[in-house]
């Protein structure tokens, strides 16, 4: 994803791909005097939930009144979002009310990346390899970080973690390990085990590691099993205490469209991320801040952490869901929040737009959403997010319409599908079909879910949530 307001040199170095490894990096960081030594970093790997769990272990930190960097990838909306300070409890706040806020400034952006362009310049003429785009994304963050004297940041890796550009962290505070999966196998490993072992190189010396149970829905046991002994083999290695945290030990108690509540450790939280997964994350976050932040800047801090684009409720009014269930886990878990969320069984007939990269599972994620659809449906959309693997958006409809198709035990259950095939619609503009669609959803008084790729969401966000506010507003 493009941002026509980032600096030219960060972005066209995505030309030279994706290369683990770290000396490019440390080569860069000793040319700008080593800015990441003087950082206290809380360091993430993991497949999935590393942005949710970043979000919740910053903003923890901050509601202890510390001034927190924050580094996550890729962005959304906007390349500054990737570079955040949340400036205690206060910054806390006013990041929930704007999204924009602590985001790195224009002129910081602009200039700290002239700064490492020049550097790399010098490498260049010394006969070096030229850094990768998060390489260099990487030193910018870490420039200003120093140079705004945070207390700690929060660091999520890129890709893996053993040769991921964040691991010249060398004595990390602690380290956590989200949930783990078969993702970017080519890179990282056949097997799980292998996997962990990439991700379990953020472990470092002595220092604390926090991990999720490595007991997944998508792993069977034995591959879990061989998962949690690498970490085991590598923590012991470098004499790291390691606590995992189990995917059942935050247990809900209630959950609606304002969020959820659940028990851990003895106590109760609340926290306005949805979706089953999230209080795994929470637990995991929980655990990891223990011994540094308070118990009431924990609480308050889960309940005040916002992660856009991830089961995301722009209103409960109507609703208006976003969610970048982008591959079948996602649809999967989208699916479980629609049946898991009584508000949605008793609302209007819904209009639902989608749109997915042509090299994911989409006959997959179509069945799984023909089979586990539970809502009063109006109208499906399918469009195509302005992205080159971006697949066409009749060619989704037609996958759609023969999933329906094939699947013709739908028409003698209780499905909401029952005659999807005649509410199907396709439009390439997919800008142009939020616009008309959240204008349809205040005027019928109907729930929108905008629903695939992170790409889709990046592009449609803003037409959404400010079709909103206007409809809001003349109201």
């Amino acid at each position: 994803m493009i941002d026509s307001s980032a600096p030219v040199f960060l972005q066209s170095a995505n030309r030279f791909g994706i290369k683990l490894g770290l000396s490019r990096m440390q080569a860069l960081l000793a040319k700008l005097g080593d800015p990441h030594k003087d950082l206290r970093a809380v360091h993430i790997a993991g497949t999935n939930g590393k942005g949710s769990v970043s979000a919740y272990c910053a903003s923890m930190l901050a509601c202890d009144g510390h001034k927190v960097g924050l580094y996550t990838s890729p962005f959304l909306e906007r390349f500054s979002e990737r570079i955040r300070i949340l400036d205690g409890k206060e910054g806390l706040l006013s990041w929930e009310k704007e999204d924009t806020y602590g985001e790195i400034d224009h002129d910081s952006l602009w200039r700290l990346s002239t700064l490492v362009e020049e550097k790399v310049q010098e490498m260049l003429s010394e006969g070096e390899e030229h850094p990768t785009e998060f390489e260099l994304v990487t030193a910018v963050a870490f420039l200003y970080f120093q140079e705004k004297h945070c207390d700690y940041v929060v660091l999520e890796t890129g890709l893996g973690g053993r040769l991921d550009s964040t691991n010249v962290i060398e004595k990390p505070v602690c380290s956590l390990i989200t949930a783990l999966g078969y993702d970017h196998m080519d890179r990282l490993g056949n097997t799980l085990s292998e996997i962990a072992g990439e991700k379990g190189g953020i472990i470092k010396e002595g220092c604390p590691v926090f991990a999720m149970d490595t007991n997944q829905a998508a792993v069977t046991p034995e591959e879990a099993v061989a998962a949690k002994e690498k970490l085991e083999e590598i923590a012991k290695e470098k004499h790291a205490p390691l606590t995992f945290v189990g995917n059942d030990e935050a247990r809900k108690i209630k959950a609606g469209l304002n969020g959820q509540r659940f028990s851990f450790d003895g106590k109760e939280y609340t926290t306005s991320m949805h979706g089953a997964y999230q209080l795994a994350n929470a637990a995991l976050a929980l655990r990891a801040m223990q011994d540094l932040v308070s118990e009431k800047a924990r609480e308050e801090g889960l309940l005040h952490t916002r992660w856009k684009g991830r089961l995301e409720v722009v209103t409960e009014d109507l609703p208006i869901i976003l969610d970048g269930a982008h591959n079948p886990q996602g649809i999967t878990v989208f699916c479980d929040f629609l049946e898991e969320t009584q508000e949605l069984k008793r609302c209007r007939p819904c209009e639902v737009i989608m749109g997915v990269m042509a090299d994911k599972d989409v006959k997959k994620m179509l069945s799984i959403l023909a089979e586990r659809w539970c809502v009063p449906l109006s109208r499906i959309t399918f469009v195509r997010p302005e992205q080159k693997r971006a697949m066409q958006a009749d060619a989704l409809k037609s996958a759609f319409d023969e999933v329906l198709h094939e699947g013709k035990a739908f028409y003698n259950s209780q499905s909401c599908m029952y005659n999807a095939r005649e509410k199907l619609a396709s439009c390439d503009d997919a800008t142009e079909a939020c616009r008309m669609a959240i204008e349809r959803a205040v005027k019928n008084r109907t729930p929108l879910y905008v629903i695939g790729s992170l790409y889709l969401l990046g592009q449609v966000r803003e037409t959404i949530v400010s079709g909103w506010k206007k409809a809001q507003e003349k109201a």
